[in-house]
């Protein structure tokens, strides 16, 4: 796809700023498809349209984190950012919505408009963080004129922000997630732990996993673990290392709950140690 004709927009007043914040989302280059796909499909059912796309937009390129495609974007999942219609929504933190681009001064000569199907009713909505930070949109596009009522504007700018706090929630837990280990690694090398293996052995060890024969003997010799009827158990000093890092006690994962993927209900006890902290 090129873009000749087209112009590329200004760079946001505030671009060093939401450039950092795209970039600490650790979203772009990801595949992430089927966690975003729920939000495209909301935007098509409200608006009403064939086709919605999401993606961030970061110094170089946009990145789709789900789309339904048709014609030249086909299963494409990133376009250079200068190419993007997108851009244009950057500067503002309300939805940006084009009745008809074949007439707009600002969209008329994009190659996407003269595709098969051609792009003519666009509508971005912007992921707006809490500091105003537009990360990207959340867009809808028809092959065909229209508008879009107050009450799907509502809706629409509701979904949007839905999946912003998705995604700021995701960076919060991963950053928390990441000071966690450190401060476990840290806490760990004060008992004595000096190579990944054992530090890997701990962690089994703390979630009830399998720990390999040379890497018991190395938490024993620690005293981090104990021997219990002949099983590998934590010591009170390893109990103390788990519990005094936001580990959280095991018998979480024991409660009755109607919960059955294993899966879900170890990232719930995730959410739930980190709360705690």
């Amino acid at each position: 796809m090129t873009a000749e004709g087209f112009q590329p927009a200004r760079l946001p007043a505030n671009e060093t700023n939401r450039l950092q914040s795209v970039k600490r989302s650790g979203l772009i280059g990801t595949d992430n498809k089927a966690r975003f796909d729920l939000y495209t499909k909301l935007f098509r059912h409200i608006g009403q349209v064939p086709v919605s796309y999401t993606g961030l937009i970061d110094e170089a390129r946009q990145y789709f984190l789900s789309e339904n495609f048709q014609g030249c974007l086909t299963g494409a999942t990133e376009v250079p950012r200068q190419e993007t219609i997108c851009q244009h929504a950057l500067a503002t933190t309300k939805p940006f919505i084009v009745n008809d681009m074949r007439v707009h001064p600002t969209f008329k000569d994009h190659p996407l408009v003269h595709d098969t199907p051609p792009w003519v009713f666009w509508a971005g909505f912007p992921l707006v963080t809490p500091e105003g930070y537009v990360l990207g949109t959340v867009c809808l596009v028809d092959f065909t004129p229209r508008t879009l009522d107050a009450a799907q504007v509502e809706l629409l700018t509701g979904v949007a922000a839905d999946m912003t706090l998705t995604i700021q929630l995701q960076t919060d837990h991963q950053e928390t997630r990441a000071k966690n280990c450190e401060h476990l690694m840290a806490s760990l090398q004060d008992q004595g732990v000096t190579t990944l293996a054992t530090a890997r052995a701990f962690l089994n060890l703390c979630m009830g996993l399998p720990v390999r024969h040379d890497s018991r003997e190395a938490l024993l010799s620690l005293g981090l673990a104990m021997l219990q009827d002949g099983a590998l158990c934590l010591s009170d000093k390893g109990n103390s290392v788990k519990t005094g890092q936001g580990l959280g006690p095991s018998q979480y994962k024991q409660r009755a709950a109607p919960i059955h993927n294993e899966a879900l209900l170890s990232s719930m006890l995730d959410m739930m140690t980190i709360e705690e902290d």
